[in-house]
């Protein structure tokens, strides 16, 4: 006879089966999407609203997303042809998505970005989209770049495939540790010299040994810091990622392709 006693499984392996083991960075990406999610209803109901006068002019929340939604789909035009303005939707959602999760390092938390497993997946629908792109625009011919000029060039051409998601994800992950290293640095260095400067004054505070004198230094210098890392750094790394992720796509599509330098080098230019 079975011994049921031995089969019984106790609560808390129960509770360790299905735990959910959930990486900070990971939940803080979800409170970005969520956060977008909310505006993106809020910003809708807007249009809605204001569909129902189409003669009257937009104000406020309203003008300001009509202004950026029209300028990003010019931008995506001048780069991409034509074409890609059908992909003006995604690269919305890609922008917004990458500047607030940037931005997040505002919040004193890490950017959902320092967890390599979130630049590698928002680089990956990057490589996806380039691969489907090349896939469709060619056909069969799509495989032919493999075995080209010699198919004995075959395994090479299939290492650099994987290039752009490579540089892609290294790119976001960098920018996003490098910054939250060295903002890391400056708070522990601040900490330190606030607490060997003010602490002889203010003493322990509580009895939990916290310094309060610890404190004093950091927001006199560390909000500018985090406008260089946490807001500027966030708007050059969204220019970038999303420009070389149109640069990409558009080299597969077979139309225009001798203007995509060429457009792209005006705006640069710009």
């Amino acid at each position: 006879m079975i011994n049921l006693v031995t089969l019984a499984i106790t609560q808390e392996q129960i509770d360790s089966i299905i735990e959910l083991h959930i990486s900070n960075e990971v939940f803080y990406s979800l409170i970005v999407m969520i956060c977008l999610i909310i505006f993106s209803i809020i910003v809708g109901l807007l249009f809605k609203k204001a569909m129902k006068d189409p003669l009257k002019t937009p104000k406020g929340l309203t003008f300001i997303m009509f202004t950026f939604v029209n300028s990003l789909e010019n931008f995506v035009v001048s780069i991409m042809g034509e074409k890609g303005r059908k992909l003006t939707g995604y690269f919305l959602g890609l922008t917004m998505y990458l500047f607030l999760s940037f931005a997040f390092g505002l919040t004193g938390l890490s950017s959902p970005f320092t967890y390599i497993v979130m630049p590698l997946s928002i680089s990956s629908a990057t490589f996806l989209l380039i691969h489907l792109t090349a896939a469709r625009e060619n056909k069969w011919g799509y495989f032919k770049r493999y075995i080209d000029p010699i198919p004995i060039l075959l395994p090479i051409n299939l290492l650099t495939m994987w290039a752009p998601l490579l540089s892609l994800t290294l790119r976001l992950f960098g920018n996003a540790l490098s910054g939250y290293c060295i903002m890391a640095l400056v708070y522990a260095a601040l900490e330190a010299l606030s607490a060997d400067i003010f602490r002889p004054i203010f003493g322990l505070v509580g009895a939990s040994g916290i310094q309060g004198s610890d404190i004093i230094l950091a927001p006199f210098i560390t909000p500018i810091l985090h406008v260089y890392f946490d807001l500027f750094s966030s708007f050059i790394q969204t220019l970038v990622f999303s420009m070389l992720t149109m640069i990409f796509i558009a080299q597969e599509q077979n139309e225009e392709e001798d203007n995509i330098l060429e457009n792209v080098q005006l705006e640069v230019s710009k």
